[in-house]
């Protein structure tokens, strides 16, 4: 009660305010030049615009597409700087028309409103015609560009041609003639010879998705039921070290784990690269081991291909089969596995226990993919693998052995 009739009489007494003119002299102690805040602003800014600035430099700078590699992307990077440079250019003369007549004919203390002008004839007709003129011109050589690279030059007569298909989320590689007539389906590592044209055909199983290669050629949509085309091609004169790898991806959302559908593209020296072709196939299982594993993984047949090319018709059932709901699903061709610098599309370092870990439980690593679901068998409900741990080592090294 004592405080509450303290604070009372308190509240009751007169509050004496500060006379106008010293709250006005408070004022103007305590208001901050407007230089100081034009400065601070500015220094604002500055900070920001370094940090952006650090913020890119930390990038590796593997998908960049101002580090061309070859003559497609060299030309798309060609034609993107004259855009991008002639449109700055107009953009510093029409914005500079603007402000010079923003600071000139303004209207100062004490003047009278200028004369209204409601139309310059000639002066309209010009920066109607000058525009036109200019995106016409632009845009002629952009169609020549685009139609000087829908196919390989004409001079080149060892052209590799190559099947890619989309699926969620992985890509699918298929050689009709990688060499000496040997047909070769592989995933997710796309290997190349240096200096040869590589002509893509794009295909997709199940949704839209996005073929890039920002290092060697722009991207292109994989439509279902239908295919597209494109080219590209790996200079040596441009790449330092062998076999160079260059990185992509698909560039079109196509469902939970698109920014996880990434691929590798290898270059190799033409004698490496034949090297590969003569050598892709089933390996014998060599070890006792290996033989084990290679019985248990039976069970995996019906979406793997271990021993050799994908066939046609194994493909399409593999397809029906996955369309309608059923046990079989396409499935990366595992033939060249232990060849693999990675797995999982791109996802991991390919090692004994990356391997080990994504075998466990592949949803952990890669939401929405098939395997689980459809290895039903194998896989318990939380979509661990039922395996023991010596099954499990048994696989690895036959995975590991094939080539």
């Amino acid at each position: 009660m004592g405080w509450f009739a303290i604070r009372t009489a308190y509240s009751k007494a007169p509050i004496k305010l500060p006379s106008s003119s010293l709250r006005e002299k408070e004022g103007e102690a305590n208001r901050i030049p407007r230089k100081a805040l034009i400065h601070r602003r500015w220094a604002r800014l500055g900070i920001l615009a370094v940090f952006l600035l650090l913020a890119v430099g930390c990038s590796t700078a593997r998908q960049s597409t101002f580090d061309p590699a070859g003559p497609v992307a060299s030309k798309q990077l060609e034609l993107f700087n004259v855009l991008l440079w002639v449109m700055v250019a107009v953009f510093i003369l029409v914005e500079g028309a603007l402000l010079y007549a923003i600071i000139r004919f303004r209207r100062r203390p004490g003047q009278e409103l200028p004369n209204q002008t409601h139309g310059h004839l000639a002066l309209e007709i010009a920066w109607t015609i000058v525009p036109t003129i200019l995106i016409m011109a632009l845009g002629i050589w952009t169609v020549f560009t685009i139609f000087d690279l829908e196919e390989p030059p004409a001079s080149a007569d060892n052209v590799l041609d190559v099947t890619v298909t989309a699926h969620q989320w992985w890509f699918e590689f298929e050689y009709p003639d990688a060499g000496g007539g040997k047909r070769i389906t592989t995933a997710n590592e796309l290997r190349v010879p240096v200096d040869v044209p590589v002509r893509l055909t794009l295909l997709s199983d199940d949704v839209i998705h996005s073929f890039w290669i920002p290092k060697l050629a722009g991207k292109l949509d994989m439509v279902p039921t239908r295919s597209n085309q494109m080219w590209f091609q790996a200079d040596a004169n441009d790449i330092d070290e062998f076999p160079a790898t260059f990185f992509g991806q698909c560039a079109e959302f196509c469902g939970i784990a698109h920014a996880l559908m990434r691929f590798r593209v290898i270059v190799f020296e033409q004698n490496e690269f034949d090297a590969w072709v003569q050598n892709y196939g089933e390996p014998p299982a060599t070890s006792e081991q290996a033989q084990r594993g290679k019985a248990v993984f039976g069970q995996c047949v019906m979406c793997h291909t271990i021993d050799g090319r994908d066939d046609r018709e194994l493909q399409a059932g593999r397809l029906d089969a996955f369309l309608i709901g059923g046990a079989q699903v396409p499935a990366p061709n595992l033939t060249d596995l232990r060849t693999r610098s990675t797995l999982g599309a791109g996802l991991l370092d390919l090692n004994t226990e990356n391997l080990r870990l994504w075998l466990k439980n592949p949803d952990d690593l890669k939401p929405g993919n098939s395997m689980s679901d459809r290895a039903a068998h194998l896989y318990s409900e939380g979509s661990d693998i039922t395996l023991s741990e010596d099954q499990l080592n048994d696989i690895i090294a036959y995975l590991l052995n094939l080539q």
